[in-house]
């Protein structure tokens, strides 16, 4: 019979696997309310996260390519979500940066998440929170590198 903490450990690989499916969704849902894809959605939470990127940036975060960011750049400036600046250290490199309406429709759909979160970090204690961080962290950290290295070998693998 499996020990408690194995068992304890399970139900918590199922509930953050049900998570990421359940978060998948409703992203998805936002994406077709705003009229994007999730892709565009992905380049939009980097922008947000990060605040102003370059194009190269977006790329390296996504694992996109570079004609790749740039059709996704387009679609966000068309759709009013994100425009282009000019960085104010070099003239010549251009950022991508959300534009106020971007912002409005982040509340919109994502504000009862953020109350959530809120009552989440009332609930627990620094602590837990230290652990929760340590452990979500890694996995973050574990998947991007895995992602990486995958879509490194399928890069090698396409002809041309």
């Amino acid at each position: 019979m499996a020990s408690k903490k194995r068992q304890t450990f399970e139900q918590l690989i199922y509930e953050i696997r049900r998570s990421q499916s359940a978060t998948d969704r409703y992203d998805q849902a936002v994406a077709d309310a705003v009229g994007l894809n999730r892709t565009d959605m992905r380049c939009l939470d980097v922008i947000e996260r990060e605040g102003r990127v370059s194009a190269g940036r977006l790329a390296d975060v996504t694992g996109l390519t570079s004609g790749a960011i740039t059709t996704v750049i387009d679609r966000l400036e068309r759709a009013g979500y994100a425009r282009r600046t000019t960085d104010p250290s070099d003239r010549r490199r251009v950022l991508v940066e959300l534009t106020p309406e971007s912002t409005l429709h982040s509340g919109q759909y994502y504000g009862e998440h953020a109350a959530l979160a809120e009552q989440l970090y009332r609930h627990y204690t620094l602590d837990q929170l230290e652990l929760l961080l340590e452990f979500v962290r890694r996995s973050s950290e574990f998947n991007e590198r895995k992602a990486a290295e995958l879509e490194e070998r399928t890069r090698k693998k396409r002809p041309g």
